[in-house]
């Protein structure tokens, strides 16, 4: 038993490994993905002979022989399958539906007064309901992005201050329910893997990625890997910059996101701007009782 298990962990292994390599090297032959990936050309040629045949790998075309056979290059079929993502912030949420590469199939935002775990859960069942014709049974997982110390191995949101939630398992909570493998993250650990895949920041090994929202939050990359500890190192929005200052959602006082968020940056400008432009703007936003300021 424990031999087969070992088996199907392996053949995992390589068959993420082999389509991280198609992917990253769009048009790639059997022989060089052995080479790149250290798994032998049986194996390479097994795996990708079955990733072929599930429609996830195709061959593309030929490349100029050296001597021999022509090789057969490889490259990803992005619409094969899709994936969910699920922004949680503070009053909405953000779906979006994307293919393999990451382009957007169809988003959509849904507002909520009531955030509790539930409700995210019975709105996210909601819109795979709403959007099953898009995906059929080709959606492959879900991925949540929610603000706070998130340990994204236990798919637990450990606190989240500006939801007010503490330990709640909410990839569990979603993943029976959709019956789809969901994963969860820290919304800017997100932002940050976003911009390395997709950014502008992919030649660059070492940054600090910092969001300001309805707070501020923080992402550390090292070495071109993404700094995770589950233990809120890229917390910046709760280091502590003014002895006795505003009170924090955390419970401290001077906290970063205290002193400088959206919110309180808009208190500070309705405080002292003689424009009655902007106290309107201020008040009307206030009056819808959302926290955010778009």
């Amino acid at each position: 038993m424990a031999s087969k298990a070992s088996k199907e962990i392996m053949k995992e292994i390589n068959e993420k490994l082999l389509l991280r390599g198609i992917y990253s090297n769009e048009g790639i032959d059997r022989a060089s993905l052995a080479k790149l990936t250290g798994l032998s050309p049986a194996t390479v040629t097994k795996v990708v002979g079955e990733l072929i045949e599930s429609g996830l790998v195709a061959e593309t075309g030929v490349a100029d022989s050296t001597g021999g056979r022509k090789p057969i290059l490889l490259s990803i079929q992005p619409k094969k399958l899709c994936v969910l993502g699920l922004k949680i912030g503070v009053g909405y949420l953000d779906y979006s539906l994307t293919d393999l590469f990451g382009i957007a199939l169809v988003s959509e935002r849904r507002l909520l007064e009531n955030q509790t775990p539930e409700e995210v859960v019975s709105t996210t069942e909601t819109i795979l309901k709403e959007w099953n014709g898009l995906m059929g049974e080709s959606l492959l997982g879900i991925g949540i992005a929610v603000s706070g110390i998130v340990d994204s191995l236990k798919g637990v949101v450990k606190n989240s201050f500006l939801l007010n939630w503490q330990e709640v398992p909410i990839a569990k909570l979603i993943s029976e329910r959709s019956g789809k493998k969901t994963f969860v993250m820290n919304d800017v650990d997100s932002f940050a893997l976003a911009q390395f895949w997709k950014g502008d920041v992919n030649n660059h090994k070492n940054c600090v990625f910092i969001t300001l929202g309805v707070g501020i939050g923080g992402a550390v990359a090292i070495d071109g890997k993404l700094h995770l500890t589950g233990a809120g190192s890229g917390e910046f929005g709760h280091m502590t910059i003014s002895q006795n200052g505003n009170k924090c959602t955390c419970g401290s006082r001077g906290c970063l996101e205290a002193q400088a968020s959206f919110e309180v940056l808009a208190r500070k400008v309705f405080s002292r701007t003689i424009h009655s432009e902007l106290k309107e703007l201020y008040s009307s936003v206030k009056a819808t009782e959302t926290s955010e300021i778009h």
